[in-house]
């Protein structure tokens, strides 16, 4: 019975033990949950911990300390050489030629005529040397130049100053205090606090309509941002509607993807720019564009008397290719007002601070790494997209699933590396959200045809300029920041429209 007993005891031994440690993986499991769903809570959602480093940066600049504030003001855009003392010439004094001093003197026979003098070179201040003192005075003020360095002369410690400056603001360091450098040295504490504000409040109310993934389009920032599963993946400069075509605010989303597209030019284009060009001069203006009549391709189109042609039989399509106006990718959406986002023919734009100078799209300046990230889901590698671009020819290939699309108007973000950007209206009167895509209601905005065969906005505004714009103050003893703020501000006047939207 003893020997019988044995088995039985360490068989029970053995159940106890690993019961035993099932227990201990069990209620390590159980006591780890609450602490990831801890961890998680502590962490908030994308969108509201933007809204509370925007919230954090206004307070910060309403509890600084006054600072000097000198402002530059509204005027030429200086750059180096620009200022200080300049030479110039006077005139010499035009005197009669010999003949005539001879004839003149007819009575001092031998009289040597007289030479004229030679030009005077003078020194003058230059009528910009008060300006670019001011930008001097400012740059001190900010920290970016040394007081003993102060001058009325733009020289390189002055352009060095100014680049610091404009990378510290998130904008093109050129070196040069043009319209949108000057608006951001010249910002009011107050200005930048309220548009922080307006965006935070923006970012709250909008926060629950955007899904973990979305491809983020913001407006003000003139930016696209990927955000994959509630984090960043990239950020890229965008142009977006100029302020007579304004891009409306819609949630949409990308069905498909389309390499090597063409461009049909939209009736209004048509009827007030190219179907005028036919007139006059029998071409189009557009390269690579095929320009058919009652449905028929017109191979010599200065054989046609266009004057009496209505608009309405004239169709102008541009094939595929690098002169194409979108680019070689499309970004399909959903929307019927035919907004998208494309790539462009003209990436000078992208070098620009301010971008709001198409017709109502949104152009990318890298099409191709939104492309490959998102027909990666259509089992597309970049080889295979690489090699249909190779074609020429046209492909539209379908998102397994659609991938949502917010367009918003933000006057400030935060970006990948924690800064906080500022940016000011580039519309006088911002858009307001519109209805869905497939949805109708009274708030979409009305939309009018735009040169890429898509429409845009109608027509309602004109940019606005900051009006007596003030500096943000930064002790000059200071290092900038790193939760510095950048001001994209609006034109003046509104960009031309380039080649497509």
């Amino acid at each position: 019975m003893h020997d019988r007993r044995r088995p039985i005891s360490r068989r029970s031994a053995a159940l106890c033990m690993v019961g035993g440690l099932v227990g201990v993986i069990l209620s390590g499991a159980a006591l780890a949950a609450p602490q990831k769903e801890a961890a998680h809570a502590a962490k908030p959602p994308l969108v509201a911990g933007w809204a509370a480093a925007l919230e954090r940066r206004a307070l910060e600049i309403q509890n600084a300390p006054k600072a000097p504030a000198t402002r530059i003001g509204y005027g030429a855009v200086v750059k180096k050489g620009d200022g200080g003392m300049i030479e110039g010439v006077a005139p010499a004094v035009e005197l009669p030629s010999a003949e005539v001093q001879q004839a003149q003197a007819p009575t001092l026979p031998g009289l040597e005529p007289v030479e004229p003098a030679p030009p005077v070179v003078i020194t003058v201040r230059s009528p910009l040397a008060d300006r670019v003192g001011r930008v001097s005075r400012r740059l001190i003020e900010l920290g970016y130049l040394p007081a003993d360095k102060w001058t009325d002369s733009f020289n390189d410690d002055v352009e060095t100053a100014v680049r610091a400056f404009q990378l510290a603001e998130g904008l093109q360091p050129d070196g040069k205090v043009g319209e949108v450098t000057r608006q951001a040295m010249d910002r009011t504490p107050a200005q930048t606090v309220a548009l922080l504000r307006r965006a935070a409040a923006a970012m709250r109310a909008q926060q629950a309509s955007i899904p973990e993934t979305t491809i983020l389009v913001n407006l003000p920032g003139q930016s696209v941002t990927l955000i994959e599963h509630g984090r960043p993946s990239f950020t890229m400069r965008a142009v977006v509607g100029r302020p007579s075509r304004k891009t409306p605010l819609l949630q949409d989303k990308v069905t498909s993807v389309t390499i090597n597209p063409t461009w049909t030019v939209p009736p209004t284009v048509l009827s007030e720019d190219k179907l005028p060009a036919l007139r006059k001069k029998g071409t189009t203006g557009i390269k690579n564009a095929a320009v058919y009549l009652d449905g028929t391709e017109v191979v010599n189109t200065q054989s046609v008397n266009w004057w009496g042609v209505d608009p309405g039989r004239v169709r102008i399509v541009q094939k595929p290719g690098d002169d194409n106006a979108l680019g070689r990718f499309r970004f399909n959406l959903t929307n019927g007002d035919g907004i998208f986002l494309h790539g462009t023919n003209d990436p000078k734009l992208f070098s620009r601070d301010l971008r709001a100078a198409s017709s109502g799209c949104v152009r990318l300046e890298d099409a191709r790494m939104m492309a490959e990230t998102l027909l990666g889901a259509a089992k597309m590698t970049p080889a295979s997209i690489g090699q249909q671009l190779d074609t020429g020819e046209t492909k539209t290939i379908r998102l397994p699933n659609a991938i949502p699309v917010r367009f918003v108007y933000w006057n400030a973000s935060v970006d990948t590396a924690g800064v906080v950007r500022v940016h000011p209206d580039i519309y006088e009167d911002p858009p307001t959200l519109a209805t869905p895509a497939g949805q109708s209601g009274s708030t979409a905005p009305a939309m009018s045809a735009n040169p890429a065969g898509n429409t845009a906005a109608t027509p309602v505004s004109t940019p606005r300029p900051l009006s007596k714009p003030a500096p943000l103050p930064v002790p000059a003893a200071h290092a900038p920041t790193p939760l510095s703020s950048a001001s994209v501000p609006a034109p003046a006047k509104p960009l031309p429209a380039s080649t497509g939207m």
